[in-house]
């Protein structure tokens, strides 16, 4: 992983200027240069070290606490230095979303992966196959949801590796949701085909409980009780038929794995504990997002939106004021090639001007274009060209991925490394 965790500064980096170009993460610190104070060119993204450190060190408890196991979804940053991080606080391994991600996560040194989606595609299916043959000791798992998805996986493998097997988990879903078996039967034909088959493993359960729709954040939690439920007593019934197969050290139990970042209290309150020991398995979660937390969705759904155990909103993107071109209006210098907006626009949080910062949250943005924000501004807020405005974000993944390398800071928005993004 040091390949990968400590390359040198160059010009493909747009938060860093060419003087910095030719040092290292590891030379950041030691220069004390600010964010966001003339050091760096703007617009950039800023990571809170301290607040990441909390996140990663309150999650492992958690998992610890409860005995259940942490697979975080690698997707939200698809960063050696954090999944780095996250493994050394204990978690089991990490999740990805496709071959593309999981062949990344190995280059960075991760052994045990969940990929949380199908691989129904020649080339993926040799990558798993290929890896499992060069190190026996590679743990992979992907899903299946259909007859027809284990039928194509048996065809696929027998094409590109005959001897070989796949771990499969079977992925239950939800009516209007995305994949997934939507009834209990249509899971236990599943199952049970997986479980015939020469080539497929049937290693366990998945399920992604994170976008169950809902009026309301506590309809969704009611409705992703009754999932969890249903989940409970279709592992039940594939425990009693004996259909779970181990052949990994890695997980010597079947898995059962659900958990995003907005209701993993509820995976917990449901599947760990007496429960999972009573009937043989392993639970794993996958949060992902919990890293950095955010300002908009997962803020809103958290279960640990007060109390101890309150997460801390690491990512903040800042841009210049550029014009003021009529009453009521701020053009602010970052857009969609800076920051996701699929869950809502970013959230004024700061005006910094003369190196201070001032709450600014009665300040808003409306739209975005490419490469500016439309920020609307009530008549008695002080707003001048040249002011700079730190913004959180919501739902952290989709702004990663505008950010090859991304600076750490502390509380004074001093840099003390970087961090570095493959997508």
């Amino acid at each position: 992983m040091t390949d990968h965790t400590n390359p040198p500064i160059g010009w493909q980096h747009k938060a860093f200027g060419t003087d910095l170009n030719g040092l290292r993460s590891s030379d950041l610190e030691a220069l004390g240069i600010s964010a966001l104070d003339g050091d760096l060119p703007l617009p950039v993204m800023t990571l809170n070290r301290e607040a990441i450190s909390h996140n990663v060190d309150l999650m492992a408890k958690f998992c610890a606490d409860h005995d259940v196991y942490l697979a975080p979804h690698a997707k939200t940053t698809m960063s050696p230095e954090l999944v780095r991080r996250q493994l050394d606080a204990g978690a089991w391994g990490m999740t990805a979303a496709t071959v593309a991600q999981a062949r990344i996560l190995r280059e960075f040194g991760v052994d045990t992966i969940i990929i949380a989606s199908q691989v129904l595609d020649p080339a993926g299916i040799r990558w798993i196959c290929d890896v499992q043959q060069t190190d026996p000791g590679f743990f992979v798992a992907t899903l299946v949801d259909s007859i027809e998805s284990v039928q194509l996986m048996e065809s696929l493998i027998a094409k590109v590796s005959p001897s070989s097997r796949i771990r499969v988990l079977v992925e239950l879903g939800y009516d209007n949701g995305r994949a997934g078996a939507r009834t209990l039967d249509q899971a236990l034909d599943v199952a049970r085909a997986a479980s015939q088959t020469q080539s497929l493993v049937l290693t366990g359960v998945e399920g992604f409980e994170g976008m169950m729709p809902g009026a309301s954040v506590a309809a969704r939690r009611i409705s992703v009780d009754s999932y969890l439920r249903s989940a409970r007593v279709f592992t039940e019934i594939c425990v009693a038929e004996n259909l779970f197969e181990n052949n990994s050290t890695q997980a010597p139990l079947p898995l059962v794995t659900f958990g995003g970042s907005a209701f993993h209290d509820l995976v917990v309150r449901e599947l760990a504990g007496r429960w999972a020991t009573g009937n043989g398995v392993r639970v794993v979660l996958r949060s992902g997002c919990y890293i950095t937390h955010d300002h908009g969705l997962y803020a809103d759904t958290s279960p640990w939106a007060d109390g101890p155990r309150t997460l801390r909103a690491a990512a903040e993107v800042w841009g210049v004021v550029l014009s003021l071109p009529e009453p009521g209006r701020a053009i602010l210098g970052f857009g969609r090639r800076d920051v996701g907006s699929d869950a809502g626009f970013p959230t004024v949080l700061w005006r910094r001007r003369d190196g201070s910062n001032q709450s600014a949250r009665e300040l808003s943005i409306s739209a975005l274009n490419d490469q500016h924000a439309y920020v609307d501004l009530p008549g008695n807020f002080d707003v001048r060209v040249g002011d700079l405005l730190g913004c959180g974000i919501s739902h952290p993944c989709t702004t990663f991925d505008k950010w090859s390398l991304i600076p750490e800071v502390d509380a004074r928005y001093r840099v003390v490394g970087s961090v570095h993004t493959f997508f």
